[in-house]
């Protein structure tokens, strides 16, 4: 700072303000209104009460400034000038205080506030940690529950895939079995259709009887019936048997008391080969 104006104000108190300040306030030169002091407010009538002066005097400043004066006043200047130096000195220290006061007690607002939050993030930090335990445990409790109902579900789909297979083979039973009830129908229907085209059936040979009697008992009357010359004829396209052979042979009738076909008739066998019921001429 190369300039400053010292005040007089209330008590012989001095202040100091910077020129800038001073002009601003109207400090550096006299007015016909009353100059007061920006500090005190005190009011400054004299000319003398507010004077600007170098902070950086230089040698020949200092040389000049106190030349002619005598020794009192001299010595008066610099005791008040002291004056002043330890005034400023003693504000100074208190600001210092007040300042280092008022730093201390942000200081401890701040330490206070620091602590709580440490003590919220630590509480926090905890409740998270519990939180976390508990999600672990479930977790653990989801996976082997998970487990179980993964080896409860290839059970279910095992017991699931052996009832449609014992499904599939009792419809496959019953099934056979219908088609076999529905196949002895038809063949019986069919015989009972083919029986009036033959004639009367004819009766069990009796032991004794010739079969000349039995010949003569018969009207010779031929029919002629639907089957190829072959003598071989499909009765059902649907009837299946599980009892039927392609190694099946004929019945044969050995000895005197099988019965001769009857003379100008056309006798008729049915076999059942390979799950079909064939009528054919013999």
């Amino acid at each position: 700072m190369q300039g400053a104006i010292e005040g007089e104000g209330r008590g012989n108190d001095f202040h100091i303000f910077c020129l800038g300040c001073a002009d601003g306030l109207g400090l550096s030169l006299p007015t016909a209104d009353d100059r007061r002091c920006p500090a005190c407010q005190t009011v400054l009538s004299n000319p003398d009460d507010a004077v600007s002066t170098i902070l950086n005097p230089t040698e020949d400043y200092k040389t000049s400034v106190l030349s002619g004066l005598d020794p009192n006043t001299i010595m008066e200047c610099a005791g008040r000038a002291l004056g002043f130096w330890a005034y400023q000195s003693t504000q100074e220290i208190f600001y210092q205080e007040f300042l280092g006061k008022s730093l201390t007690d942000k200081y401890a607002s701040l330490s206070t506030q620091m602590d709580k939050v440490i003590h919220n993030a630590n509480s926090e930090i905890s409740t998270l940690h519990s939180k976390v335990s508990d999600l672990q445990a479930a977790q653990e409790q989801l996976q082997k529950k998970n487990q179980e109902l993964v080896d409860l579900y290839r059970d279910k789909s095992k017991k699931l895939t052996q009832m449609r297979n014992l499904y599939n083979l009792l419809k496959a039973r019953a099934m056979k079995s219908r088609m076999e009830t529905a196949a002895s129908e038809n063949v019986s229907q069919t015989l009972n259709t083919i029986s009036p085209r033959t004639g009367p059936a004819m009766p069990p040979a009796q032991p004794g009887t010739s079969m000349p009697n039995i010949q003569k008992a018969r009207t010779p009357k031929t029919h002629s019936f639907p089957f190829s010359p072959e003598g071989v004829e499909q009765l059902h396209r649907y009837q299946r048997s599980g009892t039927g052979s392609s190694k099946m042979s004929r019945p044969q009738m050995g000895g005197k008391s099988a019965m001769p076909p009857p003379g100008g008739h056309a006798v008729f066998n049915i076999r059942t080969v390979s799950g079909k019921t064939i009528l054919y001429k013999r």
